[in-house]
C-alpha cells in the first residue's frame, strides 16, 4: 500500500479498535502507568505493519489484537523488568493549574491537590487488580459487568474491590476531618 492508502487504513483500524485495545492493555498491564505507553507503541507498530502490506489485512481486529499482544510482551520483557527494578523511578504526575476565578482559593487548591495525591498513593499501594478495577471503572467509565469480563473476574469481586477501597478512603478522610 502507498502511504495515503496505509494512512486511510490506519484511521479505519484505529477508529474500529481503539477502545477495545485500550481496555485490553489496561486489563493485561503490570502497572496502570504503563497503559498509555503500550497503547501508543501498539498503534505505531500497526502503522509500520500496514506500510509493509500490499493490501489491507483480512481480519483487521485480529491484526491489531495480535500486534497489541506482541507489544505487551515486548514492553514487559525480562530485561526491561530488571532495568525498572534497578532504576530509581521518579513519580511524576500531571498537575494542572486550576482556572482562576473570583472564588479561587490557593489554600483550597493545595488541599484538593494534596488529597488527590494521597488517594493516588493509597491506590498505588493496593493490589494490581484493585488498581485495574479503579482505572477501568472510574477512568475508562466501564460498567461493573464490563470490568469483570475484561479482567476475567466475577462482578462481585469487582464490587468488593471498589467498595472496600472506597470505604477505606472514606474512613481515612473522615478521621482526618475529625482530627482537624
Amino acid at each position: 500500500m502507498d502511504s495515503k492508502e496505509s494512512r486511510e487504513q490506519f484511521e479505519k483500524l484505529y477508529a474500529l479498535t481503539k477502545k477495545r485495545i485500550y481496555d485490553r492493555i489496561a486489563a493485561k498491564c503490570y502497572a496502570i502507568d504503563d497503559v498509555d505507553d503500550i497503547f501508543q507503541n501498539t498503534y505505531l507498530a500497526v502503522i509500520r505493519a500496514l506500510e509493509k502490506l500490499d493490501e489491507p489485512p483480512p481480519e483487521p481486529e485480529a491484526f491489531v489484537m495480535l500486534i497489541c499482544s506482541r507489544q505487551l510482551m515486548k514492553y514487559y520483557s525480562a530485561a526491561r523488568r530488571l532495568r525498572e527494578r534497578i532504576a530509581v523511578r521518579i513519580d511524576s504526575t500531571d498537575v494542572q493549574s486550576p482556572e482562576l476565578s473570583d472564588t479561587f482559593s490557593i489554600e483550597d487548591s493545595i488541599i484538593d491537590r494534596s488529597v488527590l495525591t494521597e488517594i493516588h498513593t493509597l491506590l498505588r499501594r493496593k493490589p494490581l487488580t484493585t488498581q485495574k478495577v479503579f482505572f477501568l471503572y472510574y477512568k475508562r467509565g466501564l460498567t461493573i459487568t464490563e470490568t469483570a469480563e475484561l479482567l476475567g473476574i466475577s462482578e462481585s469481586s469487582v464490587k468488593m474491590h471498589l467498595y472496600r477501597t472506597l470505604d477505606e478512603i472514606k474512613r481515612r478522610y473522615r478521621s482526618k476531618e475529625g482530627a482537624e
